[in-house]
């Protein structure tokens, strides 16, 4: 039987179904400095030095599980902000598109 490795989603072919629980508080890290729009910014708004969060990013320490839910409090709503995305099959889009004269 071949191994077909871990399954990957259509939707978000980068997303990894076998990521380790260990790497969940870095990858959140990681997008929290992408959607603060940096790595000063997102040590601003979690009241951490910059030096605690590469720490975080390397994987030489944890984030205390208060400041991992505080950063997963600011994706939730960076990521609430933005508009959806509109894609086939999407229920917001009429589903009728014009063809060019």
């Amino acid at each position: 039987m071949k191994d077909e490795g871990c399954p990957r989603s259509a939707e978000h072919p980068a997303y990894d179904a076998c990521m380790k629980n260990s790497d969940v508080p870095r990858e959140t890290i990681r997008r929290a400095v992408q959607l603060c729009g940096g790595i000063d910014s997102l040590g601003d708004a979690l009241n951490v030095s910059t030096s605690t969060l590469e720490k975080w990013l390397s994987g030489e320490e944890q984030p205390s599980a208060e400041l991992f839910t505080q950063a997963v409090g600011l994706l939730l709503e960076a990521t609430s902000r933005r508009p959806p995305k509109s894609g086939p099959g999407d229920p917001t889009e009429s589903g009728r598109k014009e063809k060019p004269h």
